[in-house]
């Protein structure tokens, strides 16, 4: 099970998240982070860490909506 937290308050976003993986009943501790920047985003990921890997080095997000 993944924890993922975020918090948004005074126009800055915090977010955080654990570093287990678990299969059944084993639970291991990673080095991977479940929780990066892409460019100007803040990304958090569950389930596949290979799908993280891909959203972090393989994913090249949009450009961020302009406001006017």
């Amino acid at each position: 099970m993944t924890c993922i937290a975020g918090v948004v308050a005074k126009g800055r976003v915090c977010l955080g998240g654990d570093s287990a993986g678990a299969a059944g009943v084993q639970l291991v501790l990673r080095r991977d982070e479940k929780v990066f920047r892409t460019g100007p985003f803040v990304m958090g990921f569950t389930s596949s860490y290979r799908m993280g890997q891909v959203l972090r080095y393989a994913f090249s997000p949009p450009a961020p909506p302009t406001q006017d």
